[in-house]
Parts: C-alpha cells; sequence; structure tokens
C-alpha cells in the first residue's frame, strides 16, 4: 500500500461520512412586511378582542398567521380585509327612491344630519347647545 492509496481512502471515507443537511426554508420569499398585521393591530382594525381572532382562525373562520421560517409571524392585511368585506354586499339602489326627496329620519334627531343624508334647507338644531342661533 502505497502513500497515495491511503490518503485517497481517507479522503472518500471523510466524503461519504459527512451529512450536509439544507433548511427546508432556504427557497422561501420574504414576507410583505408592510402587509402584514400583528395581533394589536389586528384586534383595533376588526374591532373585535384578540382572543376571540384567535378562536375564529382556530376553528378556521378566520385566515390564519402567516409563517416565516416555520414560525407565525402576523396576519396578512389583504386576507384580514377580504375576510371583512366577504358578505358585504351593496343593494341596488330603487329608481322612485333615488329621486324623492331626502328628509331626516326623525324630526327630533340627536345628532344633526350628515351633508348628504338631507337636503340643504335642513333645519334640526341642538337643544341647549351654545350655537343655538340658527332657527
Amino acid at each position: 500500500m502505497n502513500s497515495e492509496s491511503t490518503v485517497d481512502a481517507a479522503a472518500e471515507e471523510k466524503s461519504c461520512s459527512v451529512a450536509v443537511t439544507i433548511s427546508r426554508w432556504v427557497n422561501e420569499p420574504l414576507p410583505d412586511i408592510h402587509g402584514l398585521l400583528g395581533s394589536h393591530d389586528l384586534a383595533r382594525l376588526t374591532r373585535r378582542p384578540r382572543w376571540l381572532l384567535y378562536g375564529l382562525a382556530l376553528i378556521g373562520k378566520f385566515p390564519r398567521k402567516m409563517r416565516y421560517h416555520g414560525r407565525a409571524i402576523g396576519w396578512c392585511r389583504a386576507e384580514v380585509l377580504e375576510w371583512m368585506t366577504r358578505g358585504l354586499a351593496v343593494p341596488a339602489e330603487i329608481p322612485e327612491r333615488s329621486k324623492a326627496f331626502r328628509r331626516c329620519a326623525r324630526r327630533n334627531a340627536r345628532q344633526a344630519c350628515l351633508p348628504l343624508e338631507c337636503a340643504p334647507p335642513c333645519s334640526i338644531r341642538r337643544a341647549g347647545g351654545p350655537t343655538d342661533k340658527t332657527r
């Protein structure tokens, strides 16, 4: 046995015994940082407590957290907004009603009408207010 064959055999043994492992997330794309919501932001956006949202996600009625490198990092803003608008439908406007004169729903409203809700000559006033001069 010469020295070259011993070196080749040792190198071959080392190369076979060393196992190279690559992370399974090596090609995972980076998440959109600006499109992520934390639990506090999510609770404020949906106006529901965090525990309720976690429970809904657990039973599959709310989007799950996005994962990056196997860890949950936050909710996707687009998925949450889609969930919020899922059952929302805008009713078709009735032509007869759109041509009708708009007036306040209540004669003695607690709040003055919004600009597009009433006709311009709307004369609702707040009782007892300091600016009670418009009559």
